[in-house]
């Protein structure tokens, strides 16, 4: 999920959903209230361990936080030197998790009309957020709360990338630059909306898995597929082309073979996941 995160275009939340951890990151991030402010006061941190499911958590954030910082560099140096091999696989990730999942629930449940009208919903609500122009907000107070909200609400939703719902707000560069300067004062503001954000979406979304499951799976893979255009590896111009057209028109080599064995390697990621959450089941 840190990996995910540091590479415009995709989510960490894809990789919970494709990892089979979504429902439980989202149960024990809405678990969170302000009884927990109490249990820090009265040092009852056995019971906040308990009672905010913190043994997944803890790994899980540790995990989040290690590859960033360890991985920063080399992710930033393969996205930028080998963009169309990293895109192929978590093109590939997507794209065979998807048939996973639908696998998966033709076993577990009907098939029925209602859940691909949830796909297709999602499938239309991920590509239109991903043509979107960015816009220009204020620097206001307001501005940058929100900003934080929303950023937050799309890093936990499949497919859709923090990091480029702050583009089309026009804030990322405003952001980054306040995280580099370290200036409390934005970065305060901007936190604040997030966990705002954060806590109340996490309640909708865990609502909606418990009553609907099925129903928002579907929503949430069409999420994935409808966001996935951008990662299709060969663009021109931020436009998605064959790779033959791309390299013929900026006379660059098309990486074609190599992209179809990554592409495979991911099916083989998915296969294995699924095998090893089949042996956790059985």
């Amino acid at each position: 999920m840190g990996i995910a995160d540091l590479i415009p275009g995709i989510s960490g939340g894809t990789i919970a959903l494709i990892t089979n951890i979504y429902k439980e990151l989202i149960d024990t991030i809405k678990s969170f209230n302000f009884n927990i402010i109490f249990l820090l006061i009265n040092f009852e941190f056995k019971k906040i361990y308990n009672t905010y499911n913190l043994k997944f958590l803890l790994p899980l954030l540790v995990g989040i936080f290690c590859s960033i910082f360890l991985f920063v560099s080399f992710i930033s140096n393969a996205y930028e030197n080998f963009p169309i091999h990293v895109f192929s696989l978590f093109f590939g990730l997507v794209i065979f998790s998807s048939l996973s999942i639908f696998l998966t629930s033709f076993k577990n449940s009907d098939l029925s009309f209602l859940l691909f009208l949830f796909l297709f919903i999602g499938i239309f609500f991920g590509f239109f957020i991903t043509t979107l122009n960015p816009i220009s907000l204020s620097n206001h107070f307001f501005s940058i709360f929100f900003s934080g909200m929303i950023a937050i609400c799309a890093m936990i939703l499949p497919g859709l990338s923090g990091s480029f719902i702050l583009l089309i707000l026009g804030k990322y560069f405003y952001i980054i630059e306040a995280v580099k300067t370290l200036d409390i004062y934005i970065l305060f503001i901007f936190i604040s909306g997030a966990l705002v954000g954060l806590f109340s979406f996490s309640r909708i979304i865990s609502f909606f898995l418990k009553k609907f499951y099925y129903n928002s799976l579907f929503f949430l893979v069409g999420l994935m597929l409808g966001s996935s255009n951008k990662l299709w590896p060969w663009k021109v111009e931020d436009d998605n082309v064959s790779p033959f057209f791309y390299s013929e028109f900026l006379n660059e080599n098309n990486y074609i073979m190599s992209s179809i064995i990554i592409f495979i390697i991911s099916g083989i990621i998915i296969l294995l996941f699924e095998k090893q959450k089949l042996k956790f089941n059985d």
